[in-house]
């Protein structure tokens, strides 16, 4: 059964919350799953209470009940500290990769995002100078290059293989697409503003959340001019889920070199308007989120890949919309949704033709809205908001 979040235009993300269960549909089994899950997890720490009580009692008093010699009871040894990071990978194509511009090119450019911001009384400091508690390292180029036009996060620029090493760094702007457009660079971004501002709270500094976002301009099942998400070879000029589970391994490493072990909770996903005509798009969508989810299952929470959440979001459907038969492909979008057997199955509704979809706008240059495909600046700050409470309503954390 599925969960699906359909937030109002003009809610808050505190409304939302506030009538979360009206969009959920979610069945017995999986509200038992989550008690179940909770109550063993309390078993285990009440188990650990208890062995240290008992440890502790050991120390202090003998097998035969007579007072021994022993160490402080500050000498005991700490219970481990939970080591784990949770991790979502994000992907698709541009609006994912970050199309949206946060200001305007220019000195005199309207500061778009810190307006918006301003306007609904949200602190715009993180997002322009990093969110330490959430890291993001970001990888991706536009479609049909290749892997050697790539651009991203990494300290080493000098090749292919160097572009794919990861560098986590504090979510800010400038984390979107690599262009340089009116003579300005890192002016784009994505939907990793909307989660890292929305989930700061709910991490730290010792143990931020990770976003790994790998998402390619353009992209879409059928190409045939470059790589595609059709594609299995073992070959990066050909197969775009290679790019993301080569990219997405070499950010888990990176990871677990920091001592951390991150937990994967879940494969973020924005994609279908190079695919809007399609009548095979859910069939190849469940292949792919089958196949990541089996190449990521030893970093699913207990080694579990149902554990592992997919979020989804419909395609732009509105007046300015200038590519194929985008209902076809958000009808297949929801029918994944509704049909899965996956309690972790969302979708994000953008649609301008629902009853409450957000209305998310796109392709207005002096709003943010890169060229006519990509999400104006409020829009792509709230879709980020839109899965990051997804996350935050269906318990997506190990902490």
């Amino acid at each position: 059964m599925v969960a699906i979040f359909l937030p109002r235009q003009t809610e808050t993300i505190a409304e939302v919350s506030c009538r979360k269960t009206q969009h959920r549909l979610l069945n017995d089994k999986y509200e038992g799953n989550k008690i179940n899950h909770h109550n063993e997890r309390l078993t285990m720490k009440k188990n650990r209470f208890t062995f240290l009580a008992v440890l502790a009692a050991m120390t202090l008093v003998g097998c035969g009940g007579s007072p021994v010699s022993s160490a402080p009871a500050s000498s005991l040894e700490p219970e481990p500290e939970d080591n784990t990071v949770d991790v979502f990978v994000m992907s698709g194509q541009s609006n994912m990769e970050g199309s949206t511009m946060w200001k305007y090119p220019g000195d005199d450019g309207a500061h778009l995002l810190e307006d918006y911001m301003e306007e609904r009384g949200l602190d715009s400091d993180g997002v322009m100078n990093g969110i330490p508690e959430v890291l993001t390292s970001n990888y991706g180029f536009y479609y049909p290059n290749k892997w050697g036009q790539a651009h991203s996060s990494s300290e080493d620029q000098s090749s292919p293989e160097g572009k794919m090493q990861p560098n986590f760094r504090p979510t800010k702007v400038g984390m979107g697409v690599g262009d340089t457009y009116k003579g300005e660079k890192d002016i784009f971004f994505g939907p990793e503003l909307g989660i890292a501002n929305t989930l700061k709270d709910y991490a730290s500094e010792d143990r931020p959340i990770h976003l790994i976002k790998c998402a390619f301009s353009g992209s879409g099942f059928h190409k045939n001019d470059g790589p595609n998400w059709l594609n299995r070879d073992e070959n990066p000029d050909k197969s775009l889920f290679y790019l993301l589970k080569t990219y997405t391994h070499n950010c888990l490493e990176a990871i677990e070199e920091t001592g951390k072990e991150p937990i994967l909770r879940g494969f973020v996903w924005h994609q279908g308007e190079s695919d809007s005509g399609s009548n095979t798009y859910a069939t190849e969508m469940k292949q792919l989120i089958n196949d990541f989810k089996e190449e990521f299952a030893d970093y699913a929470l207990d080694g579990d890949t149902d554990n592992v959440a997919f979020l989804d979001c419909t395609i732009y459907d509105g007046s300015k919309r200038t590519y194929g038969a985008n209902p076809t492909v958000n009808a297949q979008k929801l029918s994944i949704a509704n049909e899965s057997d996956d309690d972790l199955n969302f979708i994000v509704d953008g649609s301008f033709n629902t009853p409450d979809g957000l209305k998310l706008e796109i392709g207005d240059d002096k709003k943010g809205g890169f060229n006519t495909y990509h999400y104006n600046t409020s829009d792509a700050y709230r879709l980020g908001e839109a899965y990051a409470q997804i996350m935050l309503d269906n318990d997506l954390f190990s902490y």
